[in-house]
């Protein structure tokens, strides 16, 4: 499964697609004209997951374990 980065153009029309590395996984994490497909982008939806828990957790109980 090869990871690819889409790039949404300023008029919205037309988008680029370029091999991903793996650097693209935090660059691209708060991008709205970027995406990753394949591998990367599971990746980088699981980190996000990860740590949306591990904040909601620390607000409720005080610490960053989600599974505590």
């Amino acid at each position: 499964m090869t990871s690819k980065l889409l790039t949404l153009s300023a008029d919205g029309a037309t988008a680029t697609v370029a091999p991903a590395e793996m650097l693209d996984i935090v660059t691209t994490a708060l991008s709205s004209n970027k995406a990753l497909t394949g591998t990367y982008g599971l990746v980088q939806k699981l980190g996000l997951v990860g740590v949306g828990m591990s904040i909601q957790n620390y607000r409720k109980a005080g610490s960053l374990n989600p599974f505590n």
